[in-house]
């Protein structure tokens, strides 16, 4: 495995950001302008990651009239790898999320079973009263 192929995906915070924008914005393109806003980065920090995910084939640069714009490309295996990696971590994220929740509703349930319990009258008072 190239070493030198990883540190181009993921160098550094920003790399990560910039593929999530591009993985979260589904059809998303933009400009390097555009993209330092939405990263909140410089113009040659991002610039630096877009040329690095560009020599990887993540990114594509396509011209309109004399502009380039920058999107994903679909087409590299690199892409793919990485989306359904994106994938299988956002799943794992939202079944820890939905364990965590149910964890919430069944301990929220026995404490109030539990207030119940203490609450409730029992047969035997009732047989006591009678």
């Amino acid at each position: 495995m190239d070493v030198k192929v990883i540190k181009q995906i993921f160098g550094s915070p920003t790399h990560v950001n910039a593929i999530l924008l591009f993985y979260n914005g589904g059809v998303y393109f933009d400009n390097i302008t555009g993209l330092t806003k939405a990263l909140g980065k410089s113009h040659v920090t991002v610039r630096k990651v877009v040329s690095d995910l560009l020599k990887v084939g993540i990114l594509k640069e396509v011209p309109i009239g004399r502009s380039r714009v920058i999107k994903i490309n679909e087409d590299s295996p690199y892409t793919k790898a990485l989306f359904e990696f994106l994938d299988k971590i956002k799943a794992i994220e939202e079944g820890k999320a939905e364990k965590d929740r149910i964890k919430t509703l069944i301990e929220k349930r026995k404490g109030s079973s539990d207030n119940n319990k203490k609450n409730s009258i029992k047969m035997s008072d009732i047989k006591r009263w009678v």
